[in-house]
């Protein structure tokens, strides 16, 4: 219900979002919004997939482990997504460099894996996804991922294999997948682009 009426009020214009102002909130902010984008998009999924048997479902252990280890590669595919796209708005801003951005990057997705304990996967597995945003950092272009959705078809990717629904369906549903989880990430781009400080210090 209140975010509901946090809506409203954005519409009228009557509310705002707390600015970034600080490396820490941006972090945070990242944290946050690819935790939330990710399990929303996942659970959504597979409820409508589902049907009347996703009640049934959790009481089946198996399914509850693939759904826990979605669940992480997911989410930790957003993480690198999302710290592309922020550190994308202050190099589009002239902040920094091309070289920095990357170290930059590097160091969002580094502090976030680091404070994350879990369980449900194996720890190198989800050092070696952190590795993998890094280096993509080295490859990107920059303002090309500023505006659109290119910085997330990590998460993308992530959403379509790690779905614990039969390949014979999800290819079946493989745009309605990707679509589903792109339109979540509309309102974070908007979120972050108008709370940003570009003048923020970057520690």
């Amino acid at each position: 219900m209140l975010k509901k009426l946090k809506s409203i009020l954005r519409t009228l214009g009557l509310y705002k979002l707390p600015a970034i102002e600080t490396m820490d909130q941006l972090i945070d902010f990242i944290d946050q919004k690819a935790s939330f984008v990710s399990q929303v998009t996942l659970y959504t999924y597979v409820k409508a997939r589902a049907g009347t048997q996703y009640p049934k479902m959790f009481t089946n252990e198996d399914f509850l482990t693939s759904l826990r280890i979605a669940r992480w590669h997911i989410y930790a595919a957003s993480v690198c997504d999302l710290a592309l796209f922020a550190v994308a708005q202050l190099h589009r801003a002239g902040r920094i460099s091309e070289a920095e951005s990357v170290a930059l990057c590097t160091t969002i997705i580094d502090r976030i894996f680091l404070k994350i304990d879990q369980q449900d996967i194996d720890k190198k597995l989800f050092i070696d996804i952190s590795n993998r945003g890094s280096k993509r950092a080295n490859f990107v272009d920059w303002n090309a991922i500023a505006d659109g959705p290119g910085a997330f078809q990590s998460s993308s990717d992530a959403m379509f294999r790690w779905a614990p629904i039969a390949d014979s369906l999800k290819n079946e549903d493989e745009e309605i997948i990707r679509n589903s989880i792109h339109l979540r990430w509309i309102g974070v781009r908007r979120d972050l682009k108008e709370t940003i400080n570009l003048a923020m210090m970057i520690d």
